[in-house]
């Protein structure tokens, strides 16, 4: 293949593709409505979130050491019963970001394995508020969705505006937890807000 080759191979072209994707995927997402029927809109909360909640792992950095080694897993817990675990678990399956295959499970106060994402569903804040220090402020990026998630140290918190699903990010907890959070990350956000 020549250097000056106007048709460069296709694999360039996709690998170059790919982070574009996924911020036009990310974007797209955080303008989405729901506007349709009752039950309608309650599945379709559940996949936006689901979805939202899959990108989030490719606009997170967590330090080296928390994700050694290639092909470790980045494991999703959910603290909660919830349709969520199981939409999550469809996408997810057979996917890796950067490498990492993705693992969804049902949360466990002494999992066997660290994890990099705990969703916590509204009916569980309050045992989120109680889990030892290192979930909440480890190297763990907690996702939410109650009103109340980010005043408990939470992360990121689902938020409705305009009858829109929207998502609001606590740098302060991100930074407490040692995890990088992309721009485009937070130029798709609501709100990107310091709180304790």
């Amino acid at each position: 293949m020549s250097r000056n080759d106007p048709n460069p191979p296709r694999a360039h072209k996709r690998s170059a593709l790919r982070p574009a994707a996924g911020t036009l995927l990310l974007a797209w997402l955080a303008h989405a409505g729901l506007a349709a029927e009752p039950d309608d809109a309650l599945l379709r909360e559940t996949e936006l979130k689901a979805a939202f909640i899959y990108n989030f792992t490719k606009f997170v950095e967590w330090p080296p050491a928390t994700v050694a080694a290639k092909g470790s897993p980045i494991v999703i817990a959910i603290l909660g019963e919830t349709p969520l675990t199981a939409e999550l678990g469809v996408i997810a399956q057979g996917r890796k970001v950067n490498g990492h295959p993705i693992v969804v499970t049902t949360f466990d106060a002494e999992p066997e394995r660290a994890i990099q994402i705990l969703f916590v569903t509204a009916t569980e804040d309050r045992r989120f508020a109680a889990l030892p220090t290192s979930y909440r402020q480890g190297a763990v990026l907690t996702v939410g969705e109650s009103p109340a998630f980010a005043a408990a140290g939470g992360a990121i918190a689902f938020v409705r505006q305009d009858g829109k699903l929207r998502f609001e990010i606590n740098i302060s907890a991100t930074e407490r937890a040692h995890l990088k959070v992309s721009g485009e990350l937070q130029k798709l956000a609501s709100a990107v807000v310091r709180s304790p």
